[in-house]
């Protein structure tokens, strides 16, 4: 009788092992991201250091970015292809979206807004062992596109001083 118990025992513990299995790579198939995705959220200067974005991190590990603050506060959507929204601040616009978290601290499938065109195009971001953030925009391929490294901003202005 006691081998009968055990016997249960190891069989209902095996299932639920089996159903944490289950739920743990359904979680993992629907693009969910583990902590070390938060790792890119925070506030980052551009490479011209012209521009500080604000960068969020979904439970899901989707990546976006909005403009938080930058050396011309009040600075219009001036290039931006729809006419409605040229009179629209550029701060608190999300430049980067869609961004799909793809494992090893990178993330792809979204899209960058570049405020001095108007364009945008398809994006990659990768979050390099230095602590900077390699974001890549690019027309089609990959190969075809510019790269900027965004550095962590621990300032605590986001109005910075004009260009020279």
């Amino acid at each position: 009788m006691d081998t009968l118990k055990a016997m249960r025992a190891r069989a209902g513990l095996a299932l639920w092992a089996s159903a944490l299995v289950a739920a743990m790579a359904a979680t993992m198939a629907h693009g969910a991201a583990p902590p070390a995705a938060a790792q890119a959220a925070g506030r980052w200067l551009t490479e011209p250091r012209d521009g500080i974005i604000e960068v969020s991190v979904s439970p899901e590990g989707v990546l976006e970015g909005k403009i938080v603050g930058g050396n011309h506060p009040g600075r219009l959507d001036a290039k931006n292809p729809d006419p409605a929204l040229r009179s629209h601040e550029l701060r608190g616009s999300v430049i980067l979206k869609g961004m799909a978290w793809q494992g090893d601290g990178r993330w792809s499938g979204g899209t960058i807004y570049e405020p001095d065109t108007g364009r945008t195009y398809k994006c990659n971001v990768e979050l390099l062992t230095d602590g900077t953030l390699k974001v890549r925009g690019y027309i089609g391929f990959s190969l075809l596109g510019k790269s900027q490294v965004w550095t962590r901003y621990t300032g605590s202005s986001l109005d910075l001083p004009p260009a020279p």
